[in-house]
């Protein structure tokens, strides 16, 4: 009853909601998205040495803004800020769905509501809505739920979070992204290749080495570590039967390492790099202060789906679109 009644809002919320191509919103209507996350980077770390796809490739290929800003401190409540536009304490101290879990409006109960599909894809998660953590580094296979948003909504994984997994309707949307041999991806890349079952939301975590969380050999290096990830993926998504003139891809990180109190100008976050693929996008930097709230409000426009938390009140990202 409890998923029906949040269904029920989302779909309400959807109905009242501008629809993305209107002028009032500013974003072009969304095929798919592809929304991947790295780790703890600074946009003033990036060099041609440790992020040669990022300034090579994608910069010159992409809406590249300058002044995006993560929300807050530590990694949890910059993910669940990102997908349902607030975080409680429990999620700045990165605690487990189980002692941490929310009924609040997030972008996955919307795309339910609406009736958009959609898939949480985690590498190195054993099986779908893993509520612990699983893996090491040294076997190239540490999977953190605290980098997985989707765990932490009720209406996601459900009221009962204290086992190792969610409910069944979780586990179909919340899933790994291949195996746990090291670095497996094989299942989202054969998704992607045969183009037919890719869902139209893709919120996309690498494990705990590809992220650039960790220092994990051979690459010995956080940011090329992730660097490395995106030049596979985001080919490999391009590549894509699904992937059409109405896809984008968001890379984003959930935190700077120059944020804290104190430090950041804006907000605790940091301030991190921040990139749009795609054909809809205007291939240019752009200097506009964009944070997680902003980008929630655009992926809802995109979609038009109704308004969680603090993305009520803030503004869509709306320059870089042709």
């Amino acid at each position: 009853m409890r998923r029906l009644l949040v269904v029920a809002i989302a779909t309400a919320c959807a109905i009242v909601a501008p629809a993305p191509s209107q002028a009032a919103s500013g974003v072009p209507a969304f095929s798919h998205v592809f929304v991947i996350v790295g780790e703890n980077t600074s946009l003033s770390q990036l060099t041609m040495k440790n992020a040669t796809y990022q300034l090579g490739w994608i910069k010159p290929n992409s809406a590249w803004l300058t002044d995006y800003w993560g929300i807050s401190h530590y990694s949890t409540s910059n993910y669940v800020a990102m997908t349902s536009g607030q975080f409680l304490p429990c999620h700045q101290a990165d605690e487990k769905p189980a002692t941490c879990n929310q009924d609040v409006p997030n972008v996955f109960g919307q795309l339910t509501g609406a009736g958009i599909s959609w898939k949480a894809w985690n590498e190195s998660m054993p099986q779908g809505c893993y509520l612990v953590n699983a893996g090491e580094n040294r076997f190239g296979n540490g999977y953190r739920v605290k980098h997985n948003p989707a765990a932490y909504y009720e209406d996601v994984a459900g009221s009962d979070l204290s086992g190792t997994t969610g409910d069944a309707f979780c586990a179909q949307h919340d899933v790994p992204m291949g195996t746990t041999d090291p670095n497996d991806k094989s299942t989202f890349e054969a998704t992607l290749a045969a183009g037919t079952d890719v869902p139209r939301f893709n919120y996309i975590v690498p494990n705990m080495c590809e992220d650039g969380h960790d220092n994990c050999k051979p690459a010995g290096n956080t940011i090329k570590q992730f660097d490395d990830f995106l030049a596979r993926e985001v080919k490999n998504i391009k590549d894509s039967p699904a992937w059409d003139a109405n896809s984008v891809i968001f890379v984003v990180y959930d935190e700077g390492q120059d944020g804290g109190p104190g430090k950041a100008v804006h907000f605790a976050g940091g301030h991190t790099p921040f990139a749009v693929i795609g054909d809809l996008v205007h291939n240019a930097q752009y200097a506009d202060f964009e944070n997680h709230y902003n980008l929630l409000r655009t992926i809802e426009d995109g979609f038009g789906l109704g308004y969680a938390g603090a993305a009520a009140t803030s503004t869509p990202i709306t320059q870089i679109w042709n």
